[in-house]
């Protein structure tokens, strides 16, 4: 068993960031360590990450891995992409629960107290994000489609959440298994979106998980009955939006360059057709 898992740093690096993440969690239960362990177990697939990365190729894999989380230079838009979708899903949800008569801005919790501490959902992001987006998904896409990977991954990612789900007293307790479920393989396929059009910058996902967790606040003003199918309705309808806009490949640019050069084949062709 040690062997094959040596032998497959991706199947290592998964079983490795569940098994501190759950360990943790089960941690979590002692009175001693009720606060801090679970809190750290966030930062397990970013652990993991780095543990195979430097046991796979060394210190200069860790660093390349490391250097993903730095690459902040790709493009403006991008940033609006990872900074506003999120609030612009999630206020469309509101939108749609207020016409239900399911939404009360009443409900809302305060968000102006807590502001100075946001910080701190993009370092929970980037200790998710450099496991998930920065060692997983580049390794999952070197023999597989873009949307394979991203249904492998979030499907992965989904599992190793049942623990805070399924679990009493955990902070995703009273979350229905089935939407949550939909909801992380549809944004599977935005974060996939996202890491392919920004050369592989895990900042940009980390950026888009941070909103994303954020923009969550609105959900408080639903009734809570609904909240979680209103979340993994809009999600999806996003994901089918970015495989549209984008194509299965969930790169447009390519998109369009084939496009392109199909069109430039068929001006040739009609070319040589034409008579003298």
């Amino acid at each position: 068993m040690t062997n094959v898992l040596w032998s497959h740093p991706l199947l290592l690096y998964f079983v490795l960031a569940f098994a501190l993440f759950w360990a943790c969690i089960g941690l979590g239960f002692m009175d001693r360590f009720h606060f801090w362990v679970p809190i750290l177990g966030a930062f397990a697939p970013a652990l993991a990450a780095i543990v195979v990365s430097g046991f796979e190729t060394g210190e200069h894999e860790v660093r390349a891995l490391l250097r993903r989380l730095g690459e902040w230079r790709v493009g403006f838009g991008w940033y609006l992409v990872v900074l506003g979708l999120p609030f612009a899903e999630d206020l469309f949800a509101a939108g749609l629960a207020s016409v239900r008569g399911v939404f009360s801005a009443a409900r809302i919790p305060p968000i102006l107290p807590v502001l100075p501490a946001m910080w701190v959902v993009f370092l929970f992001a980037a200790g998710e994000e450099l496991g998930w987006r920065g060692f997983a998904l580049p390794r999952l896409l070197v023999s597989r489609t873009a949307v394979t990977a991203s249904l492998m991954l979030g499907a992965v990612h989904t599992a190793w959440h049942w623990p805070v789900i399924l679990l009493p007293h955990q902070y995703l307790s009273d979350v229905p298994l089935l939407p949550w479920s939909v909801f992380v393989l549809s944004e599977a396929i935005v974060f996939t979106w996202i890491f392919q059009n920004t050369r592989g910058s895990v900042l940009m996902a980390t950026l888009y998980h941070g909103s994303s967790n954020i923009g969550m606040v609105l959900y408080g003003g639903i009734d809570p009955a609904w909240a979680p199918w209103f979340k993994c309705s809009t999600s999806t309808l996003v994901a089918l939006g970015v495989l549209v806009w984008a194509g299965p490949n969930l790169r447009r640019e390519r998109r369009e360059t084939a496009r392109a050069g199909g069109a430039v084949q068929q001006l040739d062709e009609a070319d040589k057709a034409r008579p003298g």
